[in-house]
Order: structure tokens, then C-alpha cells, then sequence
């Protein structure tokens, strides 16, 4: 029997934490840069946005303590616009507040007006709980190994 594509399997819409859009243009190897590369930028998963999320992406990959990383703005700003562009938009209207930092709340409300099937996130210290309704909260690694598994 012919083993089938991840797509097939599962729901491949993800909500993607600052912290691993950061990561990817950060590391060179780590889990992170491997999520977008082979699999938010190949269209392998769809990557759910919110206006709220796009601008925390935003503020934050234009922080000035960045730029001591080689070209991380226009890398920052380039996959940017592939993501702003290529990414299903969602309008959250349910409020949810569960999470220790607040702000980090959105992400679940995405995830919800979505109904996406994973949150991927590198706070583990904020992101306390490992499922939110029907959604799994993974680490990059996590999220990677185990969509790589399910090929």
C-alpha cells in the first residue's frame, strides 16, 4: 500500500509562534529554518496569519538587536512578504484568554478561527499546555519530526 503525503493524512494548517519566524532566519540547520524551507515555503503546510500576528512578526523581526545577525532584516523582510503573501488570512473573533502571557493568546485564537491542526512554538515557558481543544502545541521539533514521520 502506497504510503500517502501528510496532506492526505491530516489537516496541514499551522499557526507559527514569533519565536520559530525569528528561529528560521536566526539558525542555519535547526528545526525551525527547516519548517519554512521544506515546508511552509513549498506549500507542504499552509501557514495561517492574522493581522495581529503579521504585525508581531513585523515589530519584532525589526528590532535593531537583529542586525547584528548577517543581512537578518532584508532575509526578515523577504520572507515576510512570501508568507504575507502566500499564507490563509483569518479574522479572529473569539476572545481567549488562558495563557500566563497574554499576549501569546492570539496564537490560539488563530489557531481556533483556523481550526488548524497545530501550533508550533518554541515557548515552552509561556505555552504551558501541550493541546487547546482539538490543536496540538509542539515544539519545532516536535511539529518536524513527527509531519516528517507521517510521510
Amino acid at each position: 500500500m502506497p504510503k500517502l503525503k501528510p496532506t492526505a493524512l491530516k489537516k496541514n494548517l499551522v499557526v507559527i509562534d514569533t519565536n520559530v519566524f525569528i528561529s528560521s532566519l536566526i539558525g542555519q540547520l535547526g528545526y525551525s529554518r527547516r519548517i519554512f524551507d521544506e515546508l511552509v515555503l513549498t506549500g507542504e503546510v499552509k501557514m495561517c496569519l492574522s493581522d495581529e500576528v503579521f504585525a508581531e512578526y513585523y515589530e519584532v523581526a525589526n528590532r535593531e538587536r537583529f542586525a547584528k545577525y548577517k543581512e537578518f532584516h532584508a532575509k526578515a523582510n523577504k520572507l515576510l512578504k512570501l508568507i504575507g503573501e502566500n499564507a490563509i488570512w483569518f479574522k479572529p473573533i473569539e476572545e481567549i484568554r488562558i495563557l500566563p502571557d497574554g499576549d501569546d493568546d492570539k496564537f490560539l485564537e488563530l489557531a481556533v478561527a483556523a481550526d488548524a491542526s497545530y501550533i508550533i512554538t518554541g515557548n515552552s515557558n509561556d505555552f504551558v499546555i501541550t493541546m487547546f481543544r482539538e490543536i496540538k502545541i509542539y515544539s519545532p521539533r516536535q511539529f518536524y519530526e513527527e509531519w516528517m514521520m507521517n510521510m
